[in-house]
């Protein structure tokens, strides 16, 4: 089917009984318009547990709270044996799993998976990485040997030597075995992380509107690194230019209106609406944090006391709110993403957040919309 490639993240929620995620991952297949079942690799979420209320999202009343993730590489393999013949993207970052057992499982998934299979690898998050005992300092130097190591397992027939930044392979063997190559792309942004990508990666993506907020800037990106693929004799058609959408998708403008003077989706923007907070300043709206703040360096939610998100919350700007998300009807938030997809965007994931504060009738319906989407995308509805 024409369009870009689309994607649709699943709930993994360990509140989320498995034959409910099972029944979600038939249902976003079925449709024929959404090509990749969509997971998240995250050990904790954004908002601080005591954000997680009735009051501040219905939800809470059904989900005791929203930091219990289930594995989402063991998830991966639970939608692909509950909607055969999906295709799956996975998250994750280059610090928390080894390059051996990471390959190991992406050489599964993929064997599983009916159609693509694409690992996203970024540099890491703070909360995800320091409390559990890693160095999110080490990112970058990591995902230079993950996506090294990727090519030298795949591509090798012999056992693998390697001297790399963090890992030293001696004579490491996953056997013979090729059965589907799995993609491994780049996510996120910085001069390093985009050097690396367009030398060893198969694909790139990003945020938008958190990095990019104009079809423009994005078009100006492709350009950028297409350019960096042909000076380092690589096919710029054959590699991937993604990216997920924060989107706060539904058709009653009142719905979106309470939902953008709530605590969750205030606190979201705060921290995430642009992850280079002088962007803030360029679009005339005053930024929350310093420039020098980036929530994957610096944010831990857990640690956050009432009192500090209450402040973050007083001091955030409903201009600030309205312009962290991609929001309106399926048509209208369609027709925004277009945009980046004729600027030269290959791969969307639509991840629409609305559904943690809404009520729970309502929040049923979300799936159905974020379909909506990727089925105007494709040219299908």
């Amino acid at each position: 089917m024409p369009g870009p490639t689309t994607a649709i993240p699943l709930n993994t929620s360990l509140h989320v009984p498995p034959p409910m995620f099972g029944e979600l991952a038939r249902m976003v297949h079925g449709s024929g318009v959404v090509d990749n079942l969509f997971m998240w690799d995250q050990m904790t979420n954004f908002w601080p547990p005591h954000m997680w209320t009735p009051e501040n999202a219905p939800m809470a009343a059904l989900i005791p709270d929203i930091d219990s993730y289930a594995d989402a590489f063991a998830m991966g393999a639970y939608a692909l044996a509950a909607a055969p013949g999906a295709g799956l993207a996975v998250s994750s970052d280059a610090i928390r799993r080894g390059p051996a057992e990471l390959n190991q499982t992406m050489w599964t998934l993929a064997a599983m998976a009916g159609g693509d299979a694409i690992f996203q690898i970024g540099a890491g998050e703070f909360k995800q990485t320091r409390p559990f005992g890693w160095k999110r300092s080490e990112g970058l130097a990591r995902l230079e040997d993950q996506l090294k190591l990727a090519h030298e397992f795949w591509e090798g027939d012999e056992p693998v030597i390697y001297e790399g930044n963090h890992w030293h392979m001696r004579r490491a063997w996953l056997g013979k075995a090729r059965v589907k190559r799995p993609q491994v792309w780049a996510l996120g942004g910085g001069p390093k992380l985009l050097d690396l990508a367009t030398s060893y990666a198969d694909g790139f993506a990003a945020i938008s509107p958190c990095v990019f907020d104009e079809p423009e800037r994005f078009a100006a990106m492709v350009k950028t690194l297409k350019e960096d693929l042909e000076r380092k004799g690589r096919d710029p058609e054959a590699f991937g230019f993604g990216l997920w959408f924060m989107n706060a998708i539904h058709e009653d403008p009142d719905v979106l209106d309470r939902a953008f003077d709530g605590a969750l989706m205030t606190w979201m923007a705060a921290n995430f609406g642009r992850l280079d907070n002088a962007r803030w300043r360029e679009l005339g709206i005053e930024a929350v944090f310093p420039d020098d703040w980036h929530y994957s360096v610096k944010l831990r939610p857990i640690d956050v006391t009432e009192a500090e998100s209450a402040d973050v919350l007083a001091r955030t700007p409903r201009a600030l709110v309205d312009a962290s998300f991609s929001h309106g009807s399926p048509a209208e938030v369609a027709a925004d993403i277009q945009g980046y997809v004729d600027a030269g965007c290959t791969y969307v994931s639509v991840c629409d957040v609305l559904p943690l504060v809404l009520e729970p009738e309502d929040a049923q319906g979300a799936i159905a919309r974020s379909i909506d989407v990727c089925a105007r995308l494709k040219g299908a509805t």
